[in-house]
């Protein structure tokens, strides 16, 4: 397959004069270095919109740490289609011993400054998933998670019981617990489970892809952490020690609880079957706790 010329514009300053290009699928190789290229269309649908998000996604996070993630080299449209640019790396599972530097970057990450009047959400929708997630700004954090995350779930799912639990949710424990956090809008990965984390063969360092990103609460990243598993205790020491957990400590069980929530129904939407009970037991745990303090 040849490569495009739009692409060939983009590649050619990075590399030595005269240096030649091959293209196998979506990968692109240079004939004098041993950096890779990930070259990704879309000509429609929901397809086009995962790529877009993705794109933003990876130009927010190279912004806020570099290191972090694969760089985004470019993107845009051609001939009726959405394209990107994006570097390649070989993977391998994240060594034992760099599970701290992860957590160092994630915390670079969610520190960095953002746009001035940042508000929660994103420009662009995003899918996590093959769920394309409703990003639509809000003021306040507890505001966006509530309806943007919490609540438009529920509602698409459409099942009795999930409804009424995240409805009560909404109403009775995320004011109490998020509408009180006096928190910055940090660019998030936003679908961090382990097989979004790797280590990069290519700059030997930890590495997380795939995102869907939006601009949330810090602590929202640490939710899919714990579903899956793959971090250790370290991840979470070095990441802490950087990024102190949120005020009110004693509550930051619970705030991951819900974010972990989030992803159970998400997952609920995509696949239903055992989702569907962690789903509940999350929001159900959240409402116990609720009503052990007369929320």
């Amino acid at each position: 397959m040849s490569v495009p010329q739009h692409v060939f514009d983009l590649l050619a300053p990075l590399h030595k004069p005269n240096t030649t290009f091959t293209r196998s699928g979506d990968r692109i190789s240079s004939s004098t270095s041993s950096q890779e290229y990930l070259y990704k269309t879309e000509r429609a649908g929901r397809a086009a919109t995962q790529l877009v998000g993705e794109a933003q996604s990876l130009k927010a996070m190279n912004e806020a740490c570099a290191e972090i993630a694969p760089r985004l080299v470019g993107r845009g449209q051609h001939d009726g289609e959405e394209w990107m640019l994006s570097e390649w790396h070989q993977l391998s599972s994240i060594p034992k011993s760099e599970q701290a530097r992860l957590g160092e970057m994630l915390a670079q990450m969610h520190l960095a400054s953002t746009p001035e009047g940042q508000r929660f959400g994103f420009p662009v929708p995003t899918c996590c998933g093959a769920t394309e997630q409703d990003n639509t700004p809000e003021e306040s954090w507890g505001e966006f998670f509530g309806k943007r995350r919490i609540g438009d779930m529920c509602e698409r799912i459409g099942d009795k019981e999930l409804s009424r639990l995240g409805s009560e949710v909404q109403t009775r424990v995320i004011p109490h617990l998020l509408g009180k956090l006096d928190v910055k809008a940090s660019i998030l990965h936003g679908d961090l489970w382990s097989g979004n984390a790797r280590f990069s063969k290519d700059r030997s360092s930890p590495i997380i892809f795939d995102p869907s990103s939006y601009y949330g609460h810090s602590e929202a990243d640490l939710g899919i952490t714990r579903m899956f598993g793959g971090f250790s205790p370290a991840f979470y020491e070095a990441y802490h020690a950087r990024v102190p957990k949120t005020e009110p400590v004693d509550e930051y069980e619970q705030r991951l609880q819900l974010y972990e929530a989030y992803h159970h129904l998400n997952h609920t939407l995509m696949f239903g079957g055992s989702y569907k009970s962690g789903a509940k037991g999350l929001l159900g745990g959240l409402l116990r706790w609720a009503d052990d303090r007369g929320l």
